[in-house]
């Protein structure tokens, strides 16, 4: 790690899905863009075959709907983004939804954007043509990019207008329509590529639908000419992981906890823990000497992820220091970045050569970051032109708002401490933030998730814990005296309650703090 900051990487910023294009095509035109299975085979498209696709797609759309509202709902697949990328080009608004929301969700969500038609995967969706909408299957597509040769797409970009409608994840209340333009989400790629660059091949498993997924995860690696394979289920991805042997991954925290669970659980039933633990503590002790041999000791477990791996950029909810450290000892460097859908989304990333750990980074070139009463606030073009409500866009001047709790130190780099809508407020005015006490408890052996909330005046904590201590009230017991001993009476933890069922959580694997709510006022038990 280099001690001070270094130079923006170089690149030329685009102001449209148009111009992103052309880019691609005249760099990068020969390179495969894109791999992914179609039942067994694996199909590679070139950035020019990707493109070709895109623009005959696009000539469809443009000739068949016009300034509509599409929405796109199905597992992430090539067809999918192919889809996306041509709605925008041909004047319409895209539209991505969750495909795993319930039927009575999608149409409340197709309304409130006011779609126009959905198209939609079979797989997931297997009765969607029996709604009361408007449907195309995505397995239409490459008839449709054949029909569009036909015709001429005439839409001339602007890049100010409204081009996607995201969801917010809806973690603690209603889901928000935030409208994003060409330029927000290309001067995001810009202002994120300019501070962190990829290298080698990427697999993509984070879902489509989510900004993280889409523009970081896909369109930032294009960005650099990298090949990305499309993941389209949990299934593959083990083995996609060892066929690509891709060199950085996009992962939610949640993943990254499996990894190490993962290893862990291997190395145990192999009874080659202790060889890990000697290992990892060799390949720490030498690398404080200047002797880097982490990727040779930790061979054999970096060739799970198919030997090549060596950065996992993460973001989308907090990840706990220590697994950072972890995966540094074995060669892989975990940079924690943050971003918000109304952002387009990353503000903040660590760099290759520049990172702290427990921080989300510094903030994306172009994009302003300060802390006001201590909530993070952003500017910047990268911020969404507003919400869609009752068929307007609800208008965002100066800085935005995100929400979330947090500081900046003196080299710039910046730190979440909590979410303003889950502090919890106790009757004497204090607040405390329920991250800070979850982030303590998952410190625990045995504790696998957790979540702090208010009852009254006193602060409980639901915890699910790792499979070998799930109903051991003792222990649990136990560690709650351990936390309450060094802590102000005022915020201590009153109750814990034992899952035996994790939490519910979205397509991103956050946690639906909301539905916790509700299931804790209803008096359910675990």
């Amino acid at each position: 790690m280099l001690r001070k900051n270094y130079p923006y990487y170089r690149h030329t910023k685009v102001k449209t899905f148009r111009e992103f294009l052309d880019l691609l095509d005249k760099k990068y035109e020969k390179k495969v863009a894109f791999s992914y299975h179609s039942g067994e085979m694996l199909i590679h498209k070139t950035y020019a075959e990707f493109i070709s696709d895109v623009n005959n797609l696009s000539n469809f759309f443009n000739k068949n709907y016009r300034d509509k509202h599409l929405a796109i709902c199905g597992e992430n697949s090539y067809d999918w983004f192919v889809t996306f990328m041509a709605i925008v080009l041909s004047g319409n608004v895209a539209v991505p939804i969750d495909k795993d929301c319930e039927e009575e969700l999608l149409l409340k969500l197709l309304k409130s954007a006011d779609c126009d038609t959905l198209f939609y995967s079979e797989k997931y969706l297997p009765s969607a043509g029996n709604l009361k909408f408007k449907t195309q299957k995505l397995s239409d597509t490459e008839r449709k990019i054949r029909l569009g040769k036909k015709y001429h797409n005439t839409h001339t970009a602007n890049p100010d207008a409204p081009a996607v409608i995201f969801f917010t994840s809806g973690t603690t209340g209603a889901h928000k329509c935030v409208v994003l333009s060409e330029k927000n989400i290309t001067a995001d790629i810009y202002g994120a590529s300019s501070i962190y660059q990829p290298g080698g091949a990427t697999v993509s498993i984070l879902p489509f639908h989510h900004s993280f997924g889409l523009v970081t995860a896909i369109m930032m690696p294009a960005y650099y000419g990298c090949e990305t394979y499309i993941c389209s289920s949990l299934k593959r991805f083990a083995d996609a992981m060892k066929l690509i042997r891709p060199e950085t991954v996009f992962l939610v925290p949640a993943f990254v906890e499996a990894f190490y669970r993962q290893i862990w659980r291997r190395a145990r039933l192999d009874h080659k823990d202790k060889a890990l633990k000697m290992v990892i503590t060799i390949s720490k002790n030498l690398k404080h000497v200047g002797l880097d041999v982490r990727r040779i000791v930790a061979k054999s477990v970096l060739e799970e992820f198919g030997g090549e791996l060596r950065h996992i950029i993460c973001g989308g909810a907090y990840l706990d220091p220590v697994y950072v450290k972890w995966f540094r000892n074995i060669g892989i460097d975990i940079l924690n970045g943050y971003g918000i859908t109304e952002c387009s989304p990353v503000l903040s990333v660590n760099r290759n050569k520049y990172y702290k750990d427990g921080s989300v980074g510094i903030p994306c070139r172009g994009v302003e970051v300060k802390i006001i009463d201590g909530e993070i606030c952003a500017r910047g073009d990268n911020v969404m032109l507003g919400y869609y409500e009752n068929g307007k866009i609800t208008e965002q001047k100066g800085f935005f708002h995100t929400g979330d709790l947090g500081r900046i130190n003196k080299d710039g780099f910046i730190f979440i401490t909590g979410r303003i809508k889950n502090t919890i407020i106790l009757s004497n005015g204090e607040n405390i933030s329920p991250e800070t006490i979850e982030s303590e408890f998952m410190k625990f052996k045995g504790v696998r998730e957790a979540v702090a909330f208010s009852n009254g005046d006193e602060i409980h904590l639901m915890i699910y814990p790792e499979e070998d201590r799930i109903g051991d009230k003792i222990y649990f017991e136990s560690l709650r005296r351990r936390y309450n001993y060094s802590r102000p009476k005022n915020r201590r933890v009153a109750y814990i309650t034992l899952r035996t069922t994790e939490f519910i959580k979205n397509s991103s694997q956050k946690i639906i703090r909301s539905k916790i709510m509700e299931e804790n006022h209803e008096g359910r038990s675990y």
